[in-house]
């Protein structure tokens, strides 16, 4: 850096505020590099006790912390006359509109946000301490009182003041989308592996599975006289086998295209997906005796497809899971927690240890045996997957043969005006006996 203000023998003090000692310590490495004299303190409450004691040429200081936050202790060193030009710069993870309104409220020099690169930080000193003398004649500071948020601020920097700190929270703006657009290509690198795992998948995998299955077959038919009753069931389970591979690479793939499919937007009366997924499931429940509740759902904007494959889903595991039951209860409905629409699915089956809901969506992952339920442990992430590419958010609860709940939001929910049913006049229920 080639600043003409600093000196090896007359070093410029910078005092910083800040309550992590990790943190504090970064910022004197940097500081101290460029031949900077740093002091530390604590909290804002020392570094004021510290200003009053030995004026320092600019303040770094943390916005959180306890005894006097970065606000509050920028305020106090702005109020003093003798102190009001001097430079205060505030560091800080928040970057909310009213964040950066506080730091103009108490007259901050500049808004910088955490993580910072050291670089800019270093640049953003020095341009500060180059620009004192400017600053100086700028000391007119007529008061605008603004209301932002319910909230009003009254602002009393002058130009030169405000646009610094507007600056520095542009070029944090400007960071960040650098940041997600990094993301984003490693995002579509990733898409584009994904693609060329499920294509492997689709053909290494299965063609050493036909082999299996087509010997298999081989075997029951030219040598079943020949195979005793312990060969016949060993046989038998390999063809088992063979089955649930096979659906498990059919149930990866479809997961691997649900993050490259679009999403086909259309209005969809959930009432009438959900009972036209109850009939598609009546060929298998031959001797079962299920009572289905279906309240009043909402209609919404969503991906009518991918929706059918959520209730699918759902409405399978749930019969599945309460095949045990000798009269098995599943209920569709809407609700409302905290405000916000949520539609469930609820049934009396098997449920499961509360403590291990973290698992439940994962590729794979299953909280029963497969000689308990069969399943592959793909269908509950599929449905986090296609809940989340709608801009929801799925959960679950659930106690050991106590049943299980599954809900899940959409955005569109919010945004159509939907609301919970108020009472169950409005349920259809529907009996199989």
């Amino acid at each position: 850096m080639n600043n003409p203000k600093l000196q090896a023998d007359n070093p410029i003090e910078v005092l910083i505020a800040e309550d992590s000692p990790t943190q504090a310590e970064q910022l004197c490495y940097y500081l101290a590099a460029h031949q900077y004299a740093v002091t530390v303190a604590r909290n804002g409450k020392e570094a004021l006790a510290a200003v009053l004691a030995r004026r320092p040429a600019m303040v770094i200081s943390d916005v959180v912390m306890p005894e006097m936050d970065g606000y509050t202790l920028c305020r106090e060193i702005k109020s003093r006359p003798a102190l009001s030009d001097l430079p205060v710069i505030l560091l800080t993870s928040l970057s909310k509109p009213e964040d950066v309104l506080k730091g103009l409220a108490c007259g901050a020099d500049n808004f910088i946000r955490k993580p910072y690169d050291s670089k800019y930080l270093l640049a953003r000193v020095e341009y500060i301490l180059n620009n004192l003398e400017l600053r100086k004649t700028e000391r007119v500071r007529p008061g605008v009182q603004l209301s932002f948020g319910g909230q009003q601020y009254y602002i009393t920097a002058e130009k030169q003041q405000i646009l610094d700190l507007l600056i520095s929270t542009f070029e944090g703006a400007v960071q960040i989308n650098e940041e997600l657009e990094k993301k984003q290509e490693k995002l579509e690198a990733a898409n584009r592996e994904l693609e060329a795992f499920s294509a492997s998948v689709s053909h290494d995998l299965r063609a050493p599975l036909r082999k299996i299955s087509m010997f298999a077959s081989m075997l029951a038919e030219d040598h079943a006289p020949a195979l005793g009753p312990e060969a016949q069931i060993h046989l038998q389970r390999i063809k088992e086998g063979i089955l649930r591979m096979d659906q498990m690479i059919d149930d990866l793939l479809r997961l691997a295209r649900l993050g490259r499919q679009e999403l086909q937007l259309r209005q969809t009366d959930l009432n009438e997906l959900a009972e036209s997924t109850r009939r598609e499931l009546d060929g298998d429940l031959a001797g079962r005796q299920i009572e289905w509740r279906i309240g009043r759902l909402p209609t919404v904007d969503c991906d009518r497809g991918l929706m059918k494959s959520v209730f699918a889903n759902l409405l399978s595991n749930a019969v599945k899971y309460t095949s045990r039951r000798d009269r098995a209860l599943i209920e569709i409905d809407q609700t409302s927690i905290g405000g916000e629409v949520v539609v469930f699915v609820r049934d009396n089956g098997a449920g499961f240890d509360p403590a291990h809901t973290q698992k439940l969506f994962g590729i794979f992952q299953r909280l029963h045996r497969q000689d308990e339920f069969e399943g592959t442990g793909v269908g509950l992430a599929t449905v986090q997957r296609i809940i989340q590419k709608h801009g929801g958010r799925v959960w679950a609860e659930a106690d050991v043969d106590k049943g299980a709940t599954f809900f899940f939001t959409l955005r569109t929910l919010a945004a159509n005006g939907n609301q919970p049913r108020e009472a169950a006049a409005h349920e259809v229920a529907f009996e199989r006996i």
